[in-house]
């Protein structure tokens, strides 16, 4: 253990550690605070610097690796007393620690702002904390192959360059990086397990490849063997699954018009029941679902005509999202599943809405934006989006009527029901 301390003292890296931790807490704390309070957020939130960090380390472990060539001591190391396999884990080890480090510090921080109210899903923060630490030591275990067999600055460009691209490839084509910790979602238990025995397996035959040349085919065949795993692991698992219905675990608010949410979504029942009453206070001539469900707490599953069967949201109650924390992500969904039900819009033979006029489709979008806002506050929207111009136009009146006085507000949200029903739905 003195010797990894020794080499730990030693290492160049270790100068970088401010910076390194400065970037984790950077990217962890430069977003949206959303994920405060809710364990698979605050998981998944601290575990996205390890994917900056990642090629950072890749680099750093190409360089550590290719001390002896730099230095031409493969002499002096052979006649040392210690075991090869044994000298290469320490300073492969010792490179792993130092980029792990500020990843802890991070998690460990997330963790604390979070466990000061507990909310259920504990066991959903630490798989995306595992996650991170996956990433990391993927990343220096191919830096670190990539510094065994090639130039010191070189192999560092090459090692931080391709993860950084391999990253980005696996990213696209096989979903490795998770940036949100949705309830809906887990890591998937499998996969996780998979990909950390992988990448143990390769670090282990790294450290066993001699320094001495002419006895390393042994060694690169079981290096080659580990480097498939480790891709299999990732290709043929996915990072995240969905999760199994919440059922009877469910937490709904309101009365006449409930919202369920999963546990670990506590967090949002006070602007959940406060968004269900303001719901229920809406006129008469205003349909609310009895009841609307966070995306997954219930789940439908439907056949295509191909035989495949895929998670329906057009069955069961009308479902909506709590994206980043934002009340207009739920509001939004609860909106349109409200307009969805006053105009019956599902119902074709009582509604003709194909002879809709650009007029009226104006006034239906300045409805749902007025809805929109009564529902979160009587605010202006949190996003923006581009939108075509006479919509925008549509928005802006129906935020412009939520600024009204509460009875004016009714008033003008009935008309506009009543005459819009009236032209298409002969009611």
């Amino acid at each position: 253990m003195r010797v990894f301390w020794l080499h730990l003292r030693t290492s160049p890296a270790r100068w970088a550690l401010p910076v390194l931790i400065a970037l984790d807490l950077a990217v962890l704390f430069l977003r949206s605070r959303y994920w405060v309070g809710v364990w698979p957020e605050t998981g998944a939130a601290a575990q996205v610097p390890a994917y900056l960090l990642g090629p950072l380390a890749a680099g750093a472990a190409a360089w550590a690796a290719s001390t002896p060539a730099r230095h031409r001591v493969h002499e002096q190391l052979g006649a040392a007393r210690t075991y090869p396999a044994t000298r290469e884990a320490y300073r492969l080890g010792a490179t792993a620690f130092i980029f792990i480090i500020p990843y802890l510090i991070g998690q460990a921080i997330a963790f604390i702002l979070t466990a000061r109210t507990f909310p259920p899903g504990f066991a959903l923060w630490l798989g995306y904390a595992l996650l991170g630490v996956f990433v990391l030591l993927a990343c220096v275990g191919l830096g670190w192959a990539v510094g065994q067999h090639a130039s010191s600055t070189f192999g560092a460009l090459i090692a931080t360059l391709g993860t950084l691209i391999l990253i980005g490839l696996l990213a696209r084509w096989f979903h490795f990086v998770v940036v949100s910790g949705r309830s809906e979602m887990t890591v998937h238990t499998l996969g996780l397990g998979l990909r950390l025995g992988a990448v143990v397996l390769l670090l282990a035959a790294l450290c066993c490849i001699p320094v001495r040349a002419g006895r390393t085919r042994p060694y690169a065949s079981a290096l080659t063997v580990a480097l498939l795993l480790l891709a299999g692991a990732v290709v043929a698992t996915p990072a995240a699954e969905l999760r199994e219905p919440a059922g009877d675990r469910a937490v709904c608010v309101g009365t006449s018009s409930q919202f369920c949410i999963w546990p670990e979504q506590e967090k949002y029942i006070p602007h959940l029941r406060e968004l269900s009453e303001r719901a229920e206070a809406l006129p008469d001539s205003f349909t609310v679902p009895p009841r609307l469900n966070a995306f997954g707490v219930e789940q439908f599953w439907a056949v295509d005509p191909h035989g495949k069967v895929y998670l329906s949201l057009d069955i069961g109650p009308p479902t909506f999202y709590i994206l980043e924390g934002s009340p207009w992500s739920y509001a939004g969904d609860t909106a349109t599943a409200i307009m969805g039900a006053t105009f019956e819009y599902r119902d074709v033979d009582d509604c003709a809405w194909y002879r809709m006029t650009d007029t009226d489709r104006a006034r239906l979008e300045g409805l749902r934006a007025w809805l929109e806002s009564y529902l979160v506050g009587n605010v202006l929207p949190d996003y923006q989006t581009n939108a075509p111009a006479e919509i925008l136009q549509a928005w802006a009146v129906g935020w412009a009527t939520a600024e009204l006085p509460l009875p004016e507000q009714f008033a003008w949200a009935e008309s506009e029901v009543r005459e819009l029903r009236g032209d298409y739905c002969g009611s």
